[in-house]
């Protein structure tokens, strides 16, 4: 924390420019807040500038949560570290290290911020979070100030990479938690409140206030939430071309609106998270129905890296990823019990990381528009101590 006073020198300089950048590229708005520190902010995660957007609405300087990714990005990483100092965890694996640093952040009387979730929404629904996120909070000995974003998922769906759709976005601060307050609520009535507070369903909120999301390709990339075709029932057949969805195989189509819905076509479902919740049950079926020498899924001509302390990583193979009941097979013969899958995360739409229990962590990096979320979802169905992150 000996650099603290150029970060905040540094916050108070930027912070006009970025509400400015946020207000053109999403039409965001938010209030600006100060509340009495140290405090940590806990808020829902929708896009990959979710920083941005919740540092936008705070005066007060803060330290962000974020993964270890950012730092293997040789000089736009020294740059990072330099004005914000962000707190690294690393994907997939252990959050030890990222959670002392932010006591020690807390307890020096500085703010955190992080997105429990640990990874973006798929389906616009907020996702669970770790149980330990209470805990946690507790032991900061600061406030808790619960913040909620709506509308930045159908601006910035997961599954579409870097695409923006312009329409609606809010930043709201829900409640401030003394650390009066706190220390009467145990952790699972702070997990509770948090729960609560940041909870956002894309759909509903669609529902009670339409709002239209313009933007080009409207469903490119779908593929890499949705493989499997509800007409046909075939996997990895379907795929996006400008605002249509399509399956290679029986010929189904249909088009994906501004508002996030799907209109026209063959469609049975009205929107991704309806669509995303039929795909789940029919993963559980898979898993429950799988033996154990027939694959429950598998991908061709993918890249494996090992992931070294987080800010390096070193090429192992080019092959396939394949998933039986009781093992996930990566590229270059390297087996994985699914007991001893520890974490699996995802960075972007398609960069699957996998952490293993005797502390190995793994990238598997794909140049093609397939879904990877399948192997999370599917291991965490067969008895895999996935985590969701901090």
């Amino acid at each position: 924390m000996e650099h603290y006073t150029r970060h905040a020198v540094i916050w108070k300089l930027l912070r006009p420019l970025v509400r400015l950048i946020l207000l053109i590229r999403y039409n965001y708005r938010c209030k600006s807040h100060a509340p009495e520190g140290p405090y940590v902010v806990v808020c829902n995660h929708v896009t990959d500038w979710d920083p941005l957007l919740v540092g936008a609405a705070f005066r007060n300087q803060m330290y962000f949560l974020a993964s270890e990714h950012i730092m293997r990005l040789g000089f736009v990483s020294r740059l990072l570290d330099w004005l914000v100092h962000p707190i690294v965890r690393q994907k997939g694996g252990s959050a030890a290290g990222a959670v002392m640093e932010m006591l020690r952040v807390t307890r020096a009387g500085h703010n955190v911020a992080l997105f429990p979730e640990g990874n973006r929404t798929w389906d616009g629904v907020t996702r669970d979070f770790p149980a330990s996120t209470g805990k946690l909070i507790k032991q900061s000995g600061a406030s808790l100030v619960t913040f909620r974003l709506r509308g930045g998922y159908l601006s910035s769906p997961r599954w579409s990479g870097d695409s923006v759709r312009r329409g609606m976005l809010r930043g709201e601060l829900v409640k401030v938690y003394t650390a009066e307050e706190l220390k009467g609520m145990s952790a699972l009535q702070i997990n509770a409140a948090i729960a609560r507070d940041i909870h956002v369903d894309a759909f509903d909120d669609q529902r009670s206030r339409p709002v239209l999301y313009r933007g080009r390709h409207l469903a490119e990339n779908l593929e890499t939430l949705l493989f499997i075709c509800p007409k046909c029932f075939s996997h990895a057949t379907l795929y996006s071309e400008g605002d249509d969805f399509r399956c290679r195989r029986c010929g189904f189509e249909t088009h994906y609106a501004p508002t996030g819905a799907f209109v026209g076509g063959d469609a049975p479902f009205p929107d991704v998270r309806s669509w995303n919740r039929w795909q789940d049950k029919q993963i559980e079926k898979l898993c429950h129905e799988a033996k154990a020498d027939e694959p429950i899924f598998s991908d061709e001509n993918l890249e494996l890296y090992s992931i070294q302390s987080g800010r390096s990583s070193e090429f192992v193979a080019r092959g396939d990823l394949v998933l039986y009941a009781d093992h996930l097979e990566l590229p270059g013969g390297v087996s994985i019990p699914i007991g001893q899958i520890t974490g699996m995360s995802l960075r972007g739409p398609t960069d699957l990381y996998v952490g293993t229990a005797n502390g190995s962590s793994f990238l598997l990096r794909t140049h093609l528009s397939l879904c990877t979320h399948k192997y999370l979802t599917a291991c965490a169905m067969l008895g895999s101590p996935v985590g969701t992150g901090v």
